[in-house]
């Protein structure tokens, strides 16, 4: 006998025309979040359900956390069991690892202004540059992309990432790695010091991840014994502040691939989420109202609107689907 999720209940408020049901699939071990099938449905209509579906489901999301530190392996000999070679692309045959396959939270396009923007909305400016998992446990520092597949290994001073660390701490940070840089920009916080936060809402990871950056200076350095390449915070802003005045007096980062937008109420899940949205910089004051410096109001060759170069974008990758429409750079690979 089946039991109704009232994730999945249908809405009155919602004309049916508009959209199609949501239907709940098993929650796995290692992933606590809501897998609808997307299709059409409104995100603003996701985002609600999501959001009441993670309250209903606080306890599955620290369970998630905590399985992610439970399977790590806890020897060299351990580490090497998942390891195979990715053959998905010709032109990569790097070593993947299933543990840290698919673990990062990824956004959408900000396809339907959210109703509480103002209230409960942040926004991250992002440096143009590659999606990476920093996974610091057992004296090493090892950065995982968002396949799996394992990039380089190295000494940082997160908990658990160095030499001189010799306990048993595991920190795992969602960062941007920037080559030309040679440092981590820290976007999230999935665990730290071997203490779960995806079970947090995602203004308090910010305000953790934050502070603990701040206290120790060595996440600055960069060639050091202890931290080879400096991990940084990224400036947020509320969005019930002035954006446009925090445009211009941006901190001096590397170019911006664009902006995350996060409801300071969402936990981190894997993989797509209306949570978590995105605009490029020339967008925000199409969509959004908003004016920008003219150094973010480049636009690309051939530009229309909005929905017409998400709608290309769509065409040209083959895709159907609103979860698949996610922030589109090499930021995300």
């Amino acid at each position: 006998m089946s039991v109704k999720n009232p994730v999945n209940e249908t809405t009155t408020e919602i004309d049916k025309s508009n959209r199609k049901f949501l239907y709940k699939k098993p929650i796995k071990k290692d992933n606590y979040k809501l897998e609808p099938e997307w299709e059409e449905t409104p995100q603003e209509v996701r985002r609600k359900r999501l959001l009441h579906h993670q309250k209903e489901c606080r306890e599955a999301a620290f369970n998630a956390g905590r399985v992610i530190l439970e399977d790590l392996p806890l020897s060299e000999e351990e580490n090497e069991d998942p390891m195979e070679v990715d053959k998905s692309r010709h032109h990569s045959r790097r070593p993947t690892n299933k543990q840290y396959a698919n673990k990062l939270m990824m956004s959408e396009w900000m396809l339907d202004v959210p109703e509480d923007l103002v209230d409960k909305w942040s926004m991250v400016p992002c440096p143009k540059g590659r999606r990476n998992l920093l996974v610091a446990r057992k004296g090493r520092t090892e950065a995982y992309s968002r396949r799996g597949e394992k990039l380089t290994e190295f000494q940082s001073a997160l908990p658990g990432g160095h030499s001189d660390e010799i306990s048993r701490s595991c920190t795992l940070l969602d960062c941007i790695w920037m080559p030309k840089q040679r440092a981590y920009y820290a976007l999230d916080v999935l665990a730290w010091s071997t203490q779960p936060l995806l079970n947090c809402d995602a203004e308090f990871r910010r305000f953790w991840l934050q502070s603990k950056l701040a206290e120790d200076e060595d996440f600055k350095a960069q060639g050091t014994k202890r931290n080879e390449y400096p991990i940084l915070p990224l400036p947020c802003v509320s969005c019930d502040n002035d954006l446009s005045e925090f445009l211009d007096n941006l901190p001096v980062l590397p170019p911006l691939d664009g902006f995350l937008f996060y409801h300071r109420e969402g936990y981190y899940m894997h993989g797509f989420t209306p949570l978590v949205t995105w605009l490029k910089p020339y967008m925000l004051p199409e969509v959004l109202g908003i004016s920008v410096p003219p150094s973010m109001d480049e636009k690309p060759e051939g530009y229309v609107d909005f929905m017409q170069y998400i709608s290309a974008r769509a065409k040209g990758k083959g895709i159907s689907s609103n979860s698949e429409l996610s922030m589109e750079t090499n930021s995300n690979d």
